[in-house]
């Protein structure tokens, strides 16, 4: 793989831009002076949220833009597609049955909505080569529905990269030396900790930066209309579309491509906000405990959330000891470390900046964004709103429709006792770990005083976003 330019490698960064950076508000300033706490009880004296304007999509160009993403030259090319079907060598000496089924378990990969050359979701044919693009990590199947915009929660790169490089070696070949994608577990990697990596490779850091960030998974696409700031810190702008385009240095392409193919990512930024939530598959929910949800959601959630009477609302901050969650991925990406993406190409004129705190996200369409926290580390929203009902370890069972919570509002899991010990490479990401740095599944603990009947009237709510 080639990499000539600052590699900007945010799997997330397939979020896409919409209007200038409008600022954040930040949970704890509140006028009254008064804690998080405090602001969420006093929340329901609001009568009307702060809505930002609605957006005006230009069709023409969100058209494009589809085109570009399921047609185009996305990305550059991977992998020699000789190599590609040839992957199953590395872990077996007999071809299995049904070699693009075998592919997709094992790595994670998204079965495609269209045949696709036998290739999973996320990979495209071109000529004797493989590309891949941003839907290999932002198409997951929910519900046994694969979902364009959905974070893939089993996709595991850092094996997929490895069994390359075995391949490669195998058959005699010297395999390229990328910086190091860690998985700590099924759809959580460390990309900005690999994007620190190959940055320091092509320019001076302006002090000592980390290269290992935390983990992080992959946001739900269809929030980006929702947002002025993304990633999970809200460290950059909604103007940043060069983020988007700087993920496909890591599959080969290089920065004088990616420059000439701007117009084409700016089409594919309107296409994304064109994106709508996929609707709850199962049984409505009752519409009384739907009411009492939504009543209880505006009184005790809206202070950080965005309230469901806007169509979009301001990013939230939420400084990292107020929310108590995972402090991995605040605390190591900081001034440094931000200073080197905004003196890149690919950062270039936009107002990026080290938070210190967590973006709440908006929740529309949350029931198909499982696991949950920035990190995964909670498989249900039932456990997110009761932290005693959060696994230590945990392994996801499936992706079907069966294998779907639908009570707890999530992933199926199998709860383990302890961490498997030395289990074999592509065994071990499937458990999730939540011992590890990076990986707790610690805080927000704001939904811990409802009652069960409150709790599981809110999860009816959330089942209608």
């Amino acid at each position: 793989m080639r990499s000539r330019a600052l590699l900007v490698f945010l799997l997330i960064g397939c979020q896409v831009p919409i209007e200038p950076d409008g600022g954040v508000v930040d949970a704890g300033a509140r006028v009254d002076g008064g804690s998080l706490v405090d602001a969420g009880v006093d929340a329901g004296l609001i009568a009307e949220p702060v809505c930002l304007p609605a957006l005006v999509i230009d069709a023409d160009k969100a058209d494009a833009g589809r085109q570009f993403l399921f047609a185009g030259q996305v990305g550059g090319q991977l992998v020699p597609r000789l190599a590609f079907d040839n992957l199953w060598r590395v872990w077996t000496t007999v071809p299995p049955a049904d070699v693009p089924r075998a592919l997709r378990e094992r790595y994670g990969f998204a079965a495609p909505l269209t045949p696709n050359d036998g290739l999973p979701m996320g990979f495209r044919a071109d000529g004797a080569q493989v590309r891949v693009d941003c839907l290999v990590c932002h198409a997951g199947e929910v519900a046994g529905q694969t979902v364009v915009g959905a974070g893939n929660n089993r996709v595991d790169l850092e094996l997929f990269i490895d069994d390359l490089k075995t391949l490669a070696r195998s058959f005699g070949f010297t395999p390229p030396n990328p910086p190091a994608l860690r998985t700590g577990a099924r759809g959580v990697n460390d990309i900005i900790g690999m994007t620190m990596q190959l940055a320091i490779r092509q320019q001076t850091p302006p002090g000592p930066v980390n290269t290992e960030v935390g983990f992080q998974d992959a946001p739900a696409w269809w929030t980006l209309a929702d947002k002025t700031r993304i990633y999970a810190d809200g460290s950059g702008p909604q103007t940043a579309h060069r983020t988007m385009m700087a993920t496909q240095l890591a599959f080969g392409a290089t920065q004088p491509e990616l420059e000439r193919l701007e117009p084409e990512y700016i089409a594919l930024r309107e296409y994304l906000l064109t994106l709508k939530a996929p609707a709850w598959p199962f049984a409505a929910p009752p519409t009384d405990a739907v009411s009492r949800g939504r009543a209880l959601f505006r009184e005790r959630c809206t202070t950080c959330h965005r309230d469901d009477r806007c169509e979009r609302a301001e990013s939230t901050l939420v400084a990292r000891e107020t929310v108590g969650t995972d402090a991995e991925r605040s605390v190591k990406y900081g001034p440094n470390e931000v200073a080197l993406i905004a003196a890149s190409w690919f950062g270039q004129g936009q107002s990026y900046r080290s938070t210190a705190s967590y973006s709440a996200p908006s929740l529309r369409g949350v029931w198909a964004s499982a696991p949950y926290l920035h990190n995964g580390s909670v498989p249900t929203l039932e456990a997110v709103l009761d932290s005693s009902k959060r696994p230590r370890f945990f392994r996801v069972l499936g992706t079907s429709r069966a294998e779907y919570d639908e009570l707890a509002v999530g992933l199926k899991v199998e709860v383990l006792s302890a961490a498997p010990v030395m289990p074999p490479r592509a065994e071990r990401s499937w458990v999730y770990d939540t011992t590890k740095v990076g990986l707790g599944n610690q805080g927000h603990l704001f939904g811990d005083a409802l009652t069960p009947s409150e709790r599981q009237d809110v999860l009816a709510f959330l089942k209608t976003q």
